[in-house]
């Protein structure tokens, strides 16, 4: 990506907010998360203006996504920063900015408040999981990513293989290609691919929802996608980032589907736990990626719970125990 300077981003932002002008404005960046998109708070007088600007390239399809994601999930209600500017010829754009506090940082807070923002969540979750492709404007759900189906969850089984168990299981190669190949994860894929979709945020974990005056709102969603509810749940409820009571996982899951009791739609703790797998199975392969192959080394430390989590599933729910003994990990490589 040509990097703009700070100047010239600021030059930028002076021809669509005049009122932004001038030798006190300042970009800041904010580093946080694994994308290639970069973003950088906008201050003047050294107060924030309430505008990120955002800086995306080409390098992955769903970067244009967030735009018409941002116009669907609007449209039904959801919680989302509002785009101010979008300049698609410099693939910049001015998005309403939501502040620092998100729910991640609540996660050493009381119970009872943290049960509060993670059922608020789940119920602005809902309005996401209520739509269907059919319910939105052609024109939008086009330049949306793919749905998730048979290929895409074998992608993401691959992903797990290539970017995680390969180097970090104790496992032979042998026995790890036995697991790859076998009936288990060939029948996962199989069964969720053939299941109805409805769209779902693709990243729904706790840094990607921001707390507003006590209200949730959703940031990263340009994944945006027709998928399964229970994809997105398991995201949350069983982020590496954070460490839920196994407890209050199962209450929480068991919230969500009361809050779906009136629609039409069939789930299953089993269903549930099968996805919340193959969610984990991204994620390791996200975190070994980021850490040896674009040397974000800082992604290692989340190992170790997303395996935990993972291993917690397949106990908890009977599933998938062929995925176990990928779990023993070189320690040596978490160092």
């Amino acid at each position: 990506m040509s990097d703009f300077t700070a100047d010239e981003l600021i030059a930028h932002t002076a021809e669509h907010f005049p009122e932004l002008s001038g030798p006190d404005m300042e970009v800041i960046p904010i580093l946080k998360g694994g994308s290639d998109r970069k973003y950088y708070r906008l201050r003047k007088h050294g107060r924030a203006v309430q505008l990120i600007l955002v800086r995306y390239t080409d390098a992955r399809p769903d970067n244009a996504s967030f735009f018409p994601a941002t116009d669907i999930l609007h449209h039904a209600g959801v919680r989302v920063p509002r785009v101010r500017h979008h300049d698609k010829t410099l693939k910049l754009a001015w998005i309403e900015d939501l502040g620092t506090l998100d729910l991640w940082a609540f996660q050493h807070s009381p119970a009872a408040e943290r049960r509060r923002l993670y059922e608020k969540t789940l119920l602005e979750a809902v309005k996401i999981h209520r739509l269907q492709p059919g319910d939105c404007d052609p024109a939008l759900t086009a330049q949306l990513m793919p749905a998730f189906n048979q290929d895409m969850y074998l992608w993401e089984q691959n992903y797990f293989f290539d970017n995680f168990v390969t180097h970090f299981s104790t496992l032979s190669p042998a026995a790890r290609q036995t697991v790859r190949d076998g009936d288990a994860l060939r029948d996962l894929r199989t069964s969720l691919g053939a299941l109805p979709r409805h769209f779902v945020h693709r990243d729904f974990q706790s840094q990607n929802v921001i707390i507003r005056d006590g209200e949730p709102y959703f940031i990263d969603y340009q994944g945006l996608r027709p998928g399964r509810p229970e994809y997105d749940v398991a995201s949350l409820l069983l982020d590496p980032y954070v460490a839920l009571p196994a407890a209050e996982r199962v209450d929480l899951w068991d919230y969500y589907k009361s809050t779906r009791a009136s629609d039409a739609w069939e789930t299953s703790d089993t269903l549930y736990a099968q996805c919340a797998c193959q969610r984990l199975m991204q994620a390791l392969g996200a975190y070994g990626n980021l850490a040896l192959n674009l040397h974000r080394p800082e992604f290692l430390t989340h190992i170790p719970r997303a395996v935990e989590n993972l291993a917690w599933v397949i106990h908890h729910y009977h599933v998938l125990p062929e995925l176990l003994p990928l779990l023993e990990l070189q320690e040596e490589m978490l160092a």
